[in-house]
């Protein structure tokens, strides 16, 4: 797929708070809008309200469906409490106490955690549990520093004085270790120096599996976040991406120096993992598919958006922008849906979500016609090339008979022409050997006549001549007499 925006839609930027917490579920957004005000917008962007809470300090979580803020009071009386807001409306559904100084809140199944001071104003050192039938606190872990309370299944996990502590519901330790570990969704990731990460059963804190990532440094610390089935992993100081099987720990894929040299995990969409990546433009937030790990899409990061705190739910992702005052809601569409849109790189604030869902109902509808009339003119235009074929077939054979009927006549006169060419040169050839024969019978008829004129001649020369002469004539008549005898010899030799 190309590496378009449209991949990737901002949705909308919502006010929040200077460095606030938020939360994200299944229906909505909950954030600190500003002092003493916090807000819930839908996963499109859409602003649901926003209400004061009074003395509301800082949103803590959403227990049972419900956004919970934990209350603070700098005058006395110091009574702090969890404020239920309704998720549709943010009025406040019910209070519940909280123990003095707390700063942090979790709840497991009927049981609140707090992270509380023991002095005023002081640093949280201590884990507090409270039942939601009795409201009765009970103190079960108390230390140096205490931070990063979170629940986890059948309990509570936390940081006191720099080992991860998991306590069960009636507050019993059941395992402690100087590993991080996070909590995403279901699963507890143990992470180690040397780019080395383990999945850890939460009752007692035993690796399910364990992994190394390959040309780690020493010093490396890897980010990670689970979904259902997966495990992204960020090397940061490589700028390499995997993905994990979650259940087994498998290497599924590895993208080689993609992302940005971040510190913060990058995050698991229904069909991607998302993170910041480096280019030419300045860096751009980018969206690698979850089946091969390959670039679907980049949106550039113009407003310094970064991952630390980042949430994700099935297909949307809310992320902080530089500043701590903005927060944006971008969109990771599944990869059928960006190719169906792949226009739409930006959205309103408002009216968003809605809308867009009926202009998907009917693409979809006018899909499923033209794919209908696409088939059907697939087949008219399939039984015509069929036709077509037949057609082109039959008039190949008749030009191959003609073809053929041509080359057979060809072949015919070429055969005929060069045996009578043959014969010509035979008769020639005869010819000239008959020729040659008759030469050779004429040239030995005139040696044989130059032969008796000498010898005719040879008396008259012996009478005109003195006896020395005659002598030497004799002599020489003799010598040629004895040459050419051997001719005439060999002159009939010549004629058979």
């Amino acid at each position: 797929m190309s590496k378009q925006s449209s991949g990737l839609q901002s949705v909308a930027k919502l006010t929040s708070a200077l460095h606030t917490p938020r939360y994200l579920d299944a229906g909505a957004i909950y954030w600190s809008s500003d002092d003493f005000r916090f807000a819930a917008a839908s996963l499109a962007g859409d602003r649901l309200w926003d209400v004061e809470v009074e003395d509301g300090s800082r949103l803590v979580g959403v227990f049972e469906g419900h956004p919970v803020v934990l209350t603070s009071r700098l005058d006395p009386p110091y009574a702090l409490a969890l404020v239920f807001l309704d998720p549709a409306s943010g009025r406040e559904v019910r209070r519940v106490a909280a123990p003095e100084d707390a700063a942090e809140a979790a709840y497991c199944d009927g049981v609140f955690g707090f992270l509380t001071a023991s002095e005023r104003l002081g640093a949280t050192n201590r884990l507090v549990l409270a039942d939601a039938a009795s409201g009765r606190f009970e103190t079960v872990a108390e230390g140096g520093l205490a931070t990063g309370l979170t629940a986890i299944a059948g309990g509570f996990l936390c940081s006191l004085d720099f080992r991860t502590r998991a306590h069960d519901r009636k507050g019993r330790l059941m395992w402690t270790t100087d590993h991080v570990v996070t909590a995403s969704r279901s699963a507890l990731l143990a992470t180690h120096l040397g780019g080395k990460l383990a999945r850890l059963r939460p009752e007692d804190g035993a690796p399910l599996w364990q992994f190394t990532f390959k040309g780690a440094e020493a010093r490396s610390l890897v980010q990670v976040h689970a979904s259902a089935d997966a495990v992204a992993v960020l090397e940061p100081r490589l700028g390499d991406l995997a993905l994990l099987d979650l259940a087994t720990g498998a290497l599924r894929w590895r993208a080689r120096r993609v992302a940005s040299q971040s510190f913060a995990p990058p995050l698991v969409t229904t069909d991607a993992v998302v993170t910041l990546t480096p280019n030419k433009s300045g860096g751009a937030l980018a969206a690698f598919a979850l089946a091969d790990g390959s670039l679907r899409a980049e949106l550039p990061n113009r407003h310094g958006l970064h991952m630390g705190e980042g949430l994700v739910a099935g297909e949307v992702c809310v992320l902080g922008q530089a500043g701590g005052t903005v927060l944006q809601v971008i969109r990771v569409p599944a990869a059928s849906t960006a190719k169906a849109s792949p226009g739409r790189a930006e959205r309103p604030s408002h009216g968003g979500t809605e809308e867009a869902g009926a202009a998907v109902g009917e693409t979809r509808d006018g899909s499923a016609g033209s794919a209908k009339k696409a088939a059907a003119k697939k087949r008219a235009d399939s039984g015509a090339s069929v036709d077509s074929g037949a057609k082109a077939a039959k008039a190949s054979a008749d030009s191959a008979k003609t073809t053929n009927a041509v080359s057979a006549g060809s072949v015919k006169k070429s055969t005929k022409k060069n045996n009578a060419v043959s014969a010509d040169s035979v008769k020639k050839s005869t010819k000239n050997i008959a020729a040659s024969a008759a030469a050779r019978k004429t040239s030995a008829s005139a040696k044989k006549s130059v032969a008796k004129k000498a010898a005719s001649a040879a008396p008259a020369k012996k009478a005109a001549s003195t006896a020395p002469a005659k002598k030497a004539a004799a002599k020489q008549a003799a010598v040629a007499g004895s040459t050419r005898k051997p001719a005439a010899k060999k002159a009939p030799a010549k004629k058979k």
